[in-house]
Order: structure tokens, then sequence, then C-alpha cells
């Protein structure tokens, strides 16, 4: 049955709607923190009652009545991608709830381990009206504007399953959303380009990348009649040099939205200061440092995720996003209230590394990618991986697509590009090589390092 034609469902969507949206913009901390309170005893109570986590509980020895507020929250044990995948559907959700209302997503996998978990049509509408709550911070209301949002829609992606799995088979999201275009970042860029020259939208949202291929087509003369109020990053860190190539070429702000699959939107820039403003009222975020223990402010640390809403799988204490992050306890007065982030560095589990003992992130290497895009003005590489042999040799595949921008820089240049790039990250002496290949795996992550950390003195993130 379409849920949207369940009068409760539809009435609880509607106040959600109204209500809750801007609802860190009317409370203050007190009311938050009561809140988060209110509903972390609700989402324990629905995690006990779900195999997974009453297993894991009961191994440790925790009761429901231990955990009464977000102070208690670290008297339960972390959970881990592993734990997941020790059960099936009826182990991961739970008790009582039909599975036939729930629609499987999955992780992206770019550390190598994909991971499923169930959600219902609920959930994907909070995690739509979270997505709506950063363009409202930038006046564009999705009633009022045309938003395209560029997502990754390739089989078994979280964006598959929220949309094409869940909003679209429901026939009144066509027609109430009708503002709304959907988009996919695996598509040519020229295609994408295309189609929004066609829809003409007042914002865009997108993963990095495809927003820099479009400005690079933009800044050549396409997509004249392009010309959106604002336009959002998300998926990947925005080179700083990069963002002000997409800002200029568009003439427009852009703000960057962070995310992930279990969660849904997770932070966003504000318009002041662009710090990153935690969705405190759908989420509670931990921040460990390398012992464990709570990280300072601005320290880096491993993110911790606790999901305070949904009716499918319950995510307390998920530290398997494998973000490094760094928060931010000083305040920020803009009116929003909730928990801020300092740094986003990226993925830890894709890591390359110097010989000093630095830890390089997948962030850390944008702004070498990110050349080809504001300096070379090209689109002729359209997937990259990079292979880390030892602390002396990297190699980098690359997939050429000469038919984009014939009259622009040889592969030559690209390559120089690059490697100037890596040797300026990693030191001279780096032997950087390269391989022009058909396509790259997408079994494994995209940035490998096959050097043995523990032979090296580690000395913290670049």
């Amino acid at each position: 049955m379409n849920p949207f034609l369940n009068p409760v469902f539809l009435t609880r969507i509607l106040k959600s709607y109204f209500r809750d949206i801007d609802r860190l913009r009317r409370w203050d901390e007190d009311t938050l923190r009561s809140f988060q309170n209110k509903q972390l005893r609700k989402m324990i109570s629905r995690a006990f009652s779900t195999p997974l986590y009453h297993d894991i509980y009961k191994r440790a020895g925790v009761s429901k009545d231990d955990i009464k507020t977000i102070k208690d929250i670290k008297r339960l044990p972390l959970i881990s991608k592993e734990d997941f995948k020790n059960y099936d559907q009826q182990g991961l959700i739970p008790k009582g709830t039909n599975p036939s209302s729930l629609i499987k997503v999955s992780t992206s996998g770019t550390t190598g381990k994909s991971l499923s978990i169930y959600v219902n049509m609920y959930e994907i509408i909070m995690g739509l009206f979270g997505y709506l709550r950063t363009t409202r911070e930038y006046d564009i209301f999705w009633r009022r504007h045309r938003l395209s949002i560029i997502g990754d829609f390739a089989p078994h992606t979280a964006e598959t399953g929220y949309v094409k799995g869940g909003l679209t088979p429901n026939t009144l999201f066509p027609s109430v959303f009708k503002n709304i275009q959907w988009l996919d970042t695996n598509d040519p860029p020229e295609k994408v380009l295309d189609e929004l020259e066609r829809f003409q939208p007042d914002f865009i949202g997108g993963y990095t990348g495809m927003l820099g291929h479009l400005a690079v087509l933009c800044s050549q003369g396409a997509g004249k009649h392009i010309q959106p109020r604002v336009i959002a990053s998300t998926g990947a860190l925005l080179d700083p040099q990069l963002k002000k190539f997409i800002k200029t070429t568009f003439e427009t702000d852009v703000f960057e939205v962070y995310g992930a699959t279990e969660t849904g939107p997770i932070a966003f820039q504000c318009r002041d200061k662009r710090i990153y403003h935690i969705m405190s009222d759908l989420l509670h975020l931990e921040f460990l440092n390398e012992q464990g223990l709570p990280a300072r402010s601005q320290e880096a640390g491993h993110l911790v995720v606790t999901k305070l809403f949904g009716g499918g799988t319950p995510i307390i204490r998920y530290n398997a996003i494998n973000d490094i992050v760094s928060p931010l306890y000083e305040r920020h007065d803009c009116g929003i209230a909730g928990d801020l982030i300092d740094r986003i560095y990226g993925r830890d589990g894709i890591r390359l590394y110097r010989k000093d003992g630095k830890i390089v992130l997948a962030s850390s290497l944008t702004s070498i990618f990110s050349r080809l895009l504001y300096d070379l003005r090209t689109s002729k590489v359209r997937e990259i991986k990079v292979v880390q042999h030892n602390l002396d040799h990297i190699d980098i595949q690359l997939v050429i697509d000469m038919s984009a921008d014939k009259q622009g820089p040889s592969v030559v240049q690209i390559k120089e590009v690059l490697e100037q790039g890596f040797k300026e990250k990693f030191g001279s002496e780096m032997t950087v090589s390269f391989q022009e290949v058909e396509s790259v795996s997408r079994s494994e992550p995209r940035i490998l390092s096959h050097v043995d950390p523990s032979s090296i003195q580690i000395a913290g993130f670049i």
C-alpha cells in the first residue's frame, strides 16, 4: 500500500514538515537536549528489541534502564560493520516490524566493504526534510524554487533505495515534489548539463567531482542558461580553489553538506562563517581520539554516530562510517541550536602514508585532483585509482575520455600536473607512475596503500 494514502502516515509527515524542519532555529539548547534524551530512550528501546543489539548488549551486561540521557550513552558498546554482517534482515530490525514495510539500502563500499541496512518511509522523508533544511538556510524553498539533486543512482546505492525504491514509486510524489529534479552523477557530465539547462534550477546539489566537471563545461561556453541561486556540494571535501572555480563560473554561492548512507544528512555549513552545524535533533555524534577518549575541541577523532529517529535498523554508537572529524566546542552564535564540527578530514579507511609518519586521507588528495578542473579546465579524466606500493612509489590508474574537450590539455600535461601535486604532498623523491586503463575496479577502494602502518611511527593526519 502507498503509505501516502494512509491518513495517519500523511498527518505525521505533514506535522514533521511544518514543525520539524526549522526547529533548530526555534529551540534553545535546553529544549534540544531534553528532546535528544527523549528520542534516545525511544531508540534504545527499539535497539533492545533488535536481535543484533540485544545480543551485544546482553554480552556487555547493559540494561535498557541504564540509558536515560545522552550522557549515559557511553555505557553502551560500540557497534562495528562486522557486527552487522553477522545478522540477516530479521536480525537487523526490531521485533514486530513488518519487513515488507522496509527498504534495503547499501553503503557505497568506498573502503571495500559495503553494508546493507533497512529504513522505513518515514526515515526517508525525514532525510529529505533534513536536506530541505539546508536549502532553507540559503533561502531556497522547494515549493517556490526548482531544485536539481544529482545523486548516485547506481544499483544498490543509498540514493537508489531512498529515491527509486522509496519516494518515486509512490504516486503522490511526482505531483507533490514536481519542483525537484533527480539526476545521476554516474551519467556523463554533458548529459547532466543538458538536463540542468532544460530544467533551469534555482538550486543544484551534487557530488563534488560532478560539480567540478559541470563548471569546466560551463567555463567553455556550455550551459549558458544555467543560473542557480546557490549550489551545495556533498560526497567529498571541496577544495578551496575548486570551490572558488565553481562559485566564479556559476556566479553563485556554494556551501557544503555532510552526510552518510546510514544516517542521511549529518551537518551543513551555515551562511555566516561556514561552520558545520550538526543536525542534533536527528543525530548524536561522538568524536573519539586514537586512545578511544573523547576528542578535544578541534582535535581529529573517529566519528561515532547515534541516530535519534527511525523505524528500521537502529543506528546506536555506530563507529563504521570511518570518518575522521574534529568537533568544535566553542559556540557559534548564528541562531542554530546544536553541536558543531570544526573540520572533516575524510575516510579513515582510505589512507596513504608519508615517510614522516603523516597520514594522508583521500580528502587531502582533492587539492591535487581538483587542479585538473580549475587549472587545466579538462574533463578528460573520468576516473582515478591510486595505489601506494611503498613509501617511495605511487601508481595512478587513469580512465581517459578522449572525446571530452578535444581541444583541451594533452594526457602528458594531465600526468605532469598530477605528478607535481603528489610530489608536493609526499616529497620530491616519490616515484609517481601512470597507467591508462579502460575502467577501475569498484570492488575495492579507489585509494589503496600496501604500506604496513606498524612499520612507521604515525605522526597524525595531514
